[in-house]
């Protein structure tokens, strides 16, 4: 891969003023923010098993009213128009709320030597190595920190290089309850804190917003292990003087409550923090083993010559008024390094907030939100060539569709297969939260599982895996199995009931905000596309299972998506005012993204009654959600409204209110995205799908593919008339590569996906710049296609 710095590189000549400056380096399972600070350093540790909450509670605690009798209820308010009584009665199906992702630990570290007048800090993150970087003058010379979550051992890496020798003092602090005091244990600093067995979000007020239990909560530790003596002195841990230290960090948590006769937390830490032998040699493979991942995709877009020594939020603020189309390319590769570092095989999704948080309780408890945004921080997966890092939400998916899910879906509402609404955590929470005052119109939303299940058919059509489809199979028929419970049906016609747009509400005929009717838009299109899929992996693995037809029969009877009398795609079966026409989500448009139900080409009424809706709704909003209006317009071939998302997602976030932002920010840029100075996404506060939502939207606008097909700049937004992309991954099973110039295709280099096996095929090609054409690919050797001399 060619590097680029300017695109893969933040940089900055100022300290962190605050955690959304600091840089993100993570590994799937530890994570750290370094603040990079000048005679010392700050890292906020994060561990990805660190969770409140217990394995194996039970999922319909605090639930008031349950079973088949229940919802029956709550579909007779619903037939006789009584929406109010409907609500109420959906809110005693209620749970308190899902577990929260915790803070583990702060390291604070403090070199002692002088410091000088003009320090000249300097402050990188190199995307391509992973580590975060920082250097600055002091009196015995230049001093330069180094930190990685490191890629091949798992340890969190902090390195020390200065001039002259110097003595470092580090302390570990936590906002949890301590279990331990800082001791040394075979040389190496523990400590151990308890984990809540409840931590209740930021917007709910019970009398314990944070409770422990002593006796049989789980347990989370630190270790860290120095490379050079080290003595313990009132809880700090204080080296000899060296040129040279190595901080190898271990986090870990009890796998079950403290009493259980399990591995210690402590112990779990201190065998990832290892001294390493040869400090050189542990940096090289952590290097090659992100690479490894790291080098499979790549974008250039030309960068203005006087952004190449500005400070990255200097770049972020010219870019307001200036074109900078490597910006672009920067956010792109941003999005995938931020995947790489906080979803890796053997741990949990990632969450909110990636991997990173340091708050208790973070934002919207740093949980998972299943009505769009855990989905789309999946969304560049498998097309920028990150399938492994898709797999610990495919997981996810599956244990939660085998346990939590089907007990709710049993208990809850006396359906078969499995369920999860909009709010779930490490353990799989699957019923709805609001501890019986949540507005149904977010707190209500049973089809969670089914567009979580779909992802599993998306890695189907990348990789082509017969064997893997079968093992995936029992997931699609249990998800299956509750939307044929859940649908309701005359034999002529079938709808959902009851039924909401996620968060989205209504004004009923007294002008009161409702959020629960029949067959909101998003039900029939999820439905449709289970139907589809179930379909189309039964007839590639050769099944004839009865309920395959039958789920095709009755979403078939469900009505259709309709375009209103104002030309927009209507959000719910019957024509309703909105009460926010300016609504973050877009869930009625999910036939048109990620799902192609909607395309100019096969439907030209709805995809322009979709475009109608998004302008409707206006391009300001949420960083998630510009992100998600990128995508659109590129799904419908508008590369200069893709070009218009994309700026104001890129714009700078200061002064958005946030928990960085402070109480005196404006309440008209509530739902305004932007970056941070680290490039994260406001949405705000720091959402991560934003970030990865931007980078698959990017994909999207460069390259789209279906099975047979391949469309090339399908939406180049007009400031990016020259540029090249490498390593998009395709459901033709091919990765293509693409250079043009002046918005024309200059070169194509399809490559076979090994999965897809030894066989050849033929993948027809749409580009501009070169004619429509069907072309045989070879594995093992690269198709190319250039313009024929006219």
């Amino acid at each position: 891969m060619e590097i680029h710095d300017d695109l893969h590189t933040v940089r900055y000549r100022s300290p962190s003023r605050l955690w959304t400056d600091a840089l993100p380096v993570g590994n799937g399972l530890r994570g750290a923010m370094s603040a990079g600070r000048v005679g010392g350093e700050r890292l906020w540790l994060n561990d990805a098993t660190a969770w409140s909450g217990l394995p194996g509670a039970d999922p319909m605690a605090g639930v008031a009213e349950r079973g088949p009798q229940a919802l029956d209820a709550v579909r007779a308010a619903v037939d006789r128009g009584d929406i109010g009584a409907a609500e109420n009665l959906l809110r005693r199906q209620q749970s308190p709320w899902a577990q929260a992702y915790l803070p583990l630990a702060t390291l604070e570290l403090e070199l002692e030597a002088d410091a000088v007048d003009t320090p000249d800090l300097r402050r990188t993150l190199d995307f391509t190595t992973g580590i975060a970087a920082h250097s600055y003058a002091t009196a015995a010379g230049r001093v330069r920190h180094e930190t990685w979550a490191d890629a091949a051992t798992g340890a969190i890496v902090h390195r020390v290089s200065a001039e002259s020798p110097v003595r470092v003092n580090l302390r570990v602090d936590s906002l949890l309850r301590a279990r331990s005091a800082p001791a040394l244990v075979e040389d190496a600093l523990t400590v151990e804190w308890w984990l809540p067995i409840d931590a209740a979000p930021g917007h709910e007020h019970p009398p314990e917003p944070v409770r422990y239990d002593t006796a049989g909560g789980r347990v989370g530790a630190v270790v860290v292990r120095a490379s050079t003596p080290a003595a313990l002195t009132d809880g700090m841990l204080r080296t000899t003087a060296s040129r040279e230290h190595t901080f190898t960090i271990g986090t870990a948590t009890s796998p079950g409550p403290a009493t259980s006769p399990s591995t210690s937390a402590s112990s779990l830490a201190a065998s990832v923090a290892r001294a390493p032998t040869d400090v050189d040699a542990l940096r090289s493979r952590h290097i090659d083993a992100h690479r490894e991942l790291y080098s499979r995709c790549a974008l250039v877009l030309p960068s203005p010559g006087e952004v190449a020594e500005l400070d990255t939020d200097d770049r972020i603020r010219r870019a307001e008024q200036h074109s900078d189309p490597g910006l672009a390319a920067l956010a792109f590769h941003y999005g995938r390094y931020l995947l790489m570092s906080s979803s890796r095989p053997g741990g949990p999704p990632a969450n909110l907030q990636g991997i990173w948080n340091a708050e208790l309780p973070g934002p919207w408890s740093s949980a998972y939100t299943t009505n769009i945004n855990l989905q789309m921080a999946y969304w560049p997966a498998e097309v920028t060539s990150l399938p492994e890092c898709h797999l610990p939400l495919l997981q996810f998916i599956t244990d939660a569709s085998r346990t939590s899910g089907q007990i709710v879906a049993r208990e809850l509402y006396g359906a078969d297969g499995w369920v999860m609404h909009h709010n779930s955590d490490l353990w799989g929470h699957a019923t709805p939260v609001g501890s019986g005052h949540g507005d149904p119109a977010w707190a209500f939303w049973p089809l969670g599982g089914v567009w979580l299940a779909l992802h599993l058919w998306e890695r189907h059509r990348f990789s082509g895996d017969l064997q893997q489809l079968a093992e995936d199979w029992p997931v699609l028929e249990q998800t299956a199995r509750f939307a044929l419970s859940w649908i309701r049906s005359d034999d002529r016609h079938a709808w959902t009931s009851p039924s909401t747009s996620p968060e989205n509400q209504y004004l009923d005929e007294d002008g009161t905000p409702r959020g629960v009717g029949v067959s909101a838009t998003m039900d029939v299109m999820l439905l449709r596309e289970l139907a589809d899929v179930c379909a189309r992996a039964a007839e590639a693995l050769e099944r004839d299972d009865v309920w395959v037809p039958e789920l095709s029969r009755l979403t078939a009877m469900l009505p259709d998506p309709r375009v209103s009398e104002r030309g927009m795609l209507q959000e719910w079966a019957a024509p309703q005012e909105d009460a926010d026409p300016h609504h973050r989500h877009l869930s009625h448009l999910i036939g048109l993204f990620p799902f192609t139900q909607i395309t100019p080409e096969a439907t030209p009424e709805l995809a322009a009654a979709a475009a109608a809706s998004i302008i409707d709704r206006g391009a300001e909003s949420t960083g998630w959600a510009l992100a998600w209006r990128a995508a659109m317009w590129a799904r419908l071939g508008d590369g200069e409204r893709v070009q218009q998302q994309l700026r104001m997602a890129l714009r700078p976030a200061d002064g958005v209110p946030g928990r960085d932002a402070g109480a005196d920010a404006a309440p008209t840029a509530a739902h305004r995205g932007g970056l941070y100075r680290n490039l994260f996404s406001a949405h705000p506060p720091f959402q991560i799908d934003g970030n990865l939502g931007l980078t698959a939207a990017i994909a999207e606008a460069l390259v789209q593919s279906q099975e047979d097909s391949v469309l090339v700049l399908p939406a180049l937004p007009p400031e990016w008339p020259d540029g090249s992309v490498r390593g998009i991954r395709t459901r033709a099973g091919v990765t293509v590569d693409v250079d043009w110039a002046s918005g024309l295709v200059t070169r194509i280099a399809l490559r076979s996906i090994e999965t897809r096996g030894a066989e050849s095929h033929s993948i027809l090609v749409r580009a501009p710049g070169v004619h429509d054409e069907t072309h045989r690919v070879v594995p093992g050797e690269p198709t190319i296609i250039e313009p024929k001399e006219p």
